[in-house]
């Protein structure tokens, strides 16, 4: 038996970081700072991006409704008031 799939798009970049899904969206954290944000569904569409210089290497973190994302230099705690 073959994987399927629903749709195949490369969004670009190198990543160590584990990909989340929070707030009905899947993100997406690269190596090199870029932050790509995707509705789910059955066709690709892409609803953001973001970048922070410094690039990700570690996993971003939620508690709440708040992001904690470790980049090489900071840690930033997002969140929308």
């Amino acid at each position: 038996m073959t994987a399927g799939y629903v749709y195949k798009q490369r969004i670009g970049g190198e990543y160590s970081a584990s990909p989340l899904y929070a707030d009905g969206r899947l993100w997406f954290f690269s190596e090199d700072g870029k932050t790509t944000v995707l509705k789910p569904g059955r066709v690709f569409e892409q609803a953001g991006e973001n970048r922070l210089d410094e690039g990700f290497l570690a996993s971003p973190a939620i508690a709440g409704k708040a992001f904690y994302l470790r980049t090489r230099t900071h840690l930033y705690r997002i969140e929308e008031k």
